[in-house]
């Protein structure tokens, strides 16, 4: 018969029993375990501070009594001041594309705190994707003062690592419970009803798809709403302090009032979910908020609703001869060739090599859709401005300037058969 021996634990794990629902004490130092991977893009960080790592107890917001001047913020608890020296001296960086997408939430929330923090796009995509984590952006880097660097991938863990740093969290284990739980329902579940019902049909603007979308965020919003009259209907999940899971459902909203404004009525008001509809109202009148929304978000993305250059091209008379001139003549690439209207209209976009974003375009018109004719001035980089200058001579090209040398290098100049000026340009 087997002997029964006491049951035992270490001293550790005793410990860890005996904390049951107790708040566990604030960190004092981060951890001092930092990342191996780093980004060729960015240069080494080199701290010119020799001192250790300072304290990094996690400020509490809800004790702060921040000054307010001139009744700037409609909801004076959400000034925030970064009083903590390690964090005022800490510098952020999110490596991501330059959309919204993903990476709002982080830069949304470092905005709100004002902390010292940069948006960058990577040089090199997907070629960069082994110098990451997992192979996924966004990436979260936090040079500290010391020059240490920490490196944190995926959106919730990067932004539960800013959450914890400037004391968006909750006080014990049951509020961080609920965070968590309303920060992944916001960050996923309302992402996945997009993409299945919107994003992924063949006409994302269709407006039975979008219906549908938002009958099934009904069910999401309502929990929303639900944790949020729990405590008190006053716009916060928490008792009166921001956490960083409010930070996903404004955006969410925002997001919907200026793309589906008569579903997201129906979905949030004053009327509708009105605690949710408080805090929406909260964060947008939040000047750092409103400022970086207002100002074009981010250093990538200007206030400009133009994204980039798509094309640049010509009118020619002759289809058939422009076409052999641009595709035989100067070597081009035909990506697309359709006919526009009827009666001869014709529109091509050819690209100097296949990693060419901008397109260069030939049009001609038909008697539906007459265009007055002018002639273009369009400016190629060439290897050499001598070679390819005689090289299209040589073709039958009409030469109107030789090779020049200029201010900023060498430049000559050539025409199409119908006129248009097309200008060789030394390389930078």
């Amino acid at each position: 018969m087997p002997i029964l021996r006491p049951l035992t634990f270490s001293p550790y794990t005793r410990s860890i029993l005996q904390l049951r629902h107790t708040r566990l004490p604030a960190l004092p130092r981060i951890s001092p375990y930092t990342s191996a991977f780093t980004m060729t893009k960015r240069n080494s960080a080199t701290g010119t501070n020799d001192a250790n790592d300072v304290d990094m107890t996690a400020v509490d917001q809800g004790s702060k009594k921040p000054k307010i001047c001139d009744d700037v913020f409609a909801y004076p608890k959400d000034e925030y001041t970064i009083e903590c020296d390690f964090l005022k001296n800490s510098r952020f960086e999110i490596l991501y594309m330059a959309t919204r997408a993903r990476a709002e939430v982080p830069r949304m929330l470092l905005e709100y705190v004002g902390a010292n923090y940069s948006s960058a796009t990577p040089v090199d995509w997907p070629a960069g994707k082994k110098e990451t984590p997992f192979g996924l952006l966004p990436v979260l880097t936090h040079v500290k003062p010391n020059g240490e660097v920490f490196t944190v991938p995926e959106v919730p863990a990067l932004t539960r690592y800013l959450g914890r740093l400037f004391g968006l969290t909750g006080k014990n284990f049951e509020e961080d419970a609920i965070l968590d739980a309303c920060f992944q329902s916001a960050t996923d579940n309302i992402l996945n009803v997009l993409l299945m019902e919107v994003w992924m049909k063949p006409d994302p603007k269709n407006k039975e798809c979008i219906d549908t979308a938002f009958e099934k965020l009904v069910p999401i919003f309502d929990g929303f709403e639900r944790y949020l009259a729990a405590n008190g209907s006053n716009g916060y999940l928490l008792g009166e302090k921001t956490t960083f899971s409010d930070f996903p459902i404004y955006d969410w909203l925002e997001h919907f009032y200026k793309e589906y404004p008569e579903n997201a009525k129906a979905l949030v008001s004053e009327t509708v979910r009105p605690s949710i509809y408080k805090l929406y109202k909260r964060f947008d009148s939040n000047p750092r908020i409103r400022a970086y929304i207002d100002g074009g978000r981010w250093e990538y993305r200007p206030a400009s609703p133009m994204i980039s250059l798509y094309s640049t091209g010509v009118i020619v008379s002759n289809w058939d001869e422009a076409f052999e001139f641009y595709n035989k003549k100067l070597g081009l690439k035909c990506v697309r060739n359709v006919e526009v209207g009827g009666d001869g209209g014709r529109y091509a976009e050819f690209v100097v090599n296949e990693q060419e974003k901008t397109r260069f375009t030939i049009y001609t018109s038909c008697k539906d859709t007459e265009i007055p004719k002018h002639n273009g001035g369009i400016s190629f980089t060439v290897r050499s401005v001598k070679d390819t200058h005689d090289g299209l001579v040589k073709k039958g090209v009409s030469s109107k300037m030789g090779p020049t040398k200029m201010p900023w290098g060498e430049m000559a100049q050539v025409a199409d058969p119908d006129g248009n000026v097309l200008t060789l340009n030394s390389g930078p």
